[in-house]
């Protein structure tokens, strides 16, 4: 973890790091990691105090959610795997008969 992170930030790490790492995210992806923490902490504390954080905020955290693996459509659908989620095995309707 950096350095830099305030104690709030730190929070966030610990909290979501598990998943992170499910994801097959490794050490190489530290910095990415420790923005999505510094902006996450950042809208918690702004939501907090009753306030909406800037959208730039929201959209860059949700931005850097999705190429972490914790959030967005892959996240829902493969799990940390390499499969296709539009794929035949990954669509548990894909076997259905026609009606």
């Amino acid at each position: 973890m950096p350095d830099y992170l305030t104690a709030s930030a730190q929070d966030v790490w610990f909290e979501v790091i598990e998943h992170v790492i499910a994801n097959g995210i490794n050490a190489s992806h530290s910095s990415t990691f420790a923005t999505y923490c510094s902006l996450e902490a950042v809208c918690r504390e702004t939501f907090a105090k009753g306030d909406v954080p800037r959208g730039a905020y929201l959209t860059e955290k949700r931005k850097l959610a999705e190429l972490l693996g914790i959030s967005g459509l892959s996240s829902r659908t493969t799990t940390g795997t390499n499969a296709n989620p539009l794929s035949a095995e990954a669509n548990p309707y894909g076997a259905l008969p026609d009606a």
